[in-house]
């Protein structure tokens, strides 16, 4: 057996230019004649230009070796550092490669997360959807898109978009994981936020109506106390109406047993005073009727006369107003029609005259003067009541409307008179009521 030396062959450089000198001088003997020296240098330049090809050849080779490492170092940098998760998968789940956001959503290393299920990184109840959208890519389906949640104990709940396509051999697909907890979340604290509002409107319309309900209650109230407040002064003055009639009904029936004691009660004589005492009684009737009317409640609206109205009013109070030696005057041009509720217009003019007959006795106006003016105007009926108490003071003017306001004692008025004046010429005639200072008193102007 020979040593190691004669098995391996030559090792030292002694032995190497040994053999390099033998096989020269075995070449030489194979050896041409010598060439012409032209053929000689034509031979050498040949060399040489094969030589610069070469060395041009190795260059350009060297610089696509260096972009290819280059592409391949962006490629690896992009891939690994990328903010996606990437995964290479089998046809059985199994990891065949990762970069480093991949790893990181999965929580584990990835030198041990190559040959490993990724569905066992899926909750057991999304695995089936899992499953089936990785048959979905291997089955040629293109890009498919479906969203599960990751099963770990380390961190909250989270959920992933995987987006996978098929590799052309279609032996593996690659993957593409997007942490989506984030919008998840958001989307949870929307749908939230959506169930929230819908229960806030639910409820808001439950307050609303409730409100409306307690509104329309109250405007009933309102409506009812103000007509009681009317019926209180409508009584009183019922009773200046009928003071007259009773005074003289109780003058003819005193005269008649007189009459009968004196022996002049004749029959023409009885006839006659029961025919004054029957035409005082029938004018206490029909005043009794016109203040039933007053009070009824008109059900449809028409068309009715302002003048007619404002007279009927005044029939009513006119009493009343002379009994505080207050004196009405009434002028109308045309004749102002309107389209609406006549007893409610004219619970609005008995309204504006009751306060201004209470301004004037308040302040002992003498003498106390309202002046009624009815006109149309642009096709519309202009109706204004002028009195001399001095006007409204400023801090009240803006007030006057105002539910419960009311400059009187409480055992005077309730402060609703002018309030339900306002909503019935406004809200249930279309028109308009105001009020403003002028010479000497207030002027309300209703405007319908």
């Amino acid at each position: 057996m020979g040593s190691d030396k004669d098995r391996n062959g030559p090792t030292d450089a002694a032995e190497l230019r040994r053999l390099a000198e033998e096989r020269l001088k075995a070449q030489a003997s194979d050896r041409q004649p010598p060439l012409a020296e032209h053929e000689t240098q034509r031979l050498i330049d040949e060399l040489q230009v094969h030589k610069i090809e070469l060395e041009l050849q190795n260059a350009e080779l060297r610089r696509a070796r260096d972009e290819v490492e280059a592409l391949l170092e962006q490629y690896t940098d992009l891939y690994d550092f990328a903010p996606v998760g990437y995964f290479t998968l089998d046809r059985s789940g199994i990891i065949r490669a990762a970069n480093l956001s991949g790893a990181r959503l999965l929580g584990v290393e990835r030198a041990r997360l190559l040959g490993r299920d990724f569905g066992l990184f899926v909750p057991r109840e999304d695995r089936p959807q899992f499953r089936a959208c990785q048959d979905r890519v291997f089955a040629g389906q293109g890009k498919v898109t479906c969203e599960v949640s990751l099963a770990s104990g380390v961190d909250a709940a989270r959920f992933l978009q995987l987006e996978a396509v098929s590799e052309v051999s279609g032996s593996e697909c690659r993957v593409a994981v997007i942490d989506i907890t984030e919008r998840r979340l958001a989307e949870a604290e929307v749908a939230q936020h959506r169930r929230e509002l819908e229960e806030l409107n639910r409820s808001l319309e439950q307050r609303i109506a409730q409100a409306v309900d307690d509104l329309r209650q109250r405007d009933q109230m309102l409506i009812m106390q103000d007509r009681l407040v009317v019926m209180g002064e409508m009584i009183n003055n019922i009773a200046h109406q009928w003071r007259q009639p009773l005074n003289i009904l109780g003058l003819v029936i005193q005269q008649l047993p007189l009459f009968y004691e004196v022996g002049e009660l004749s029959g023409e004589l009885l006839k006659e005073k029961v025919g004054k005492g029957m035409e005082l009684i029938n004018h206490m009737s029909r005043t009794i009727d016109d203040f039933k009317n007053f009070f009824r409640s008109d059900k449809e609206k028409v068309a009715f006369s302002v003048s007619e109205t404002i007279s009927k009013t005044l029939n009513l109070v006119e009493n009343s107003f002379k009994d505080q030696e207050i004196e009405i005057t009434f002028h109308t041009e045309g004749n102002p029609t309107i389209f609406g509720y006549p007893n409610e217009y004219a619970q609005v003019l008995l309204n504006i005259l009751m306060n201004a007959r209470d301004a004037l006795v308040g302040r002992n106006v003498d003498p106390g003067l309202v002046s009624i003016q009815a006109t149309e105007e642009g096709g519309k009926s202009v109706v204004t009541i002028i009195d001399n108490a001095g006007g409204i003071p400023g801090e009240v003017m803006d007030r006057l409307f105002d539910p419960y306001f009311t400059t009187k004692g409480p055992e005077q008025g309730t402060g609703i008179g002018l309030y339900m004046s306002k909503i019935i010429i406004e809200k249930n005639m279309g028109g308009t009521l105001t009020v403003r200072n002028v010479a000497g008193g207030a002027q309300f102007r209703i405007e319908v």
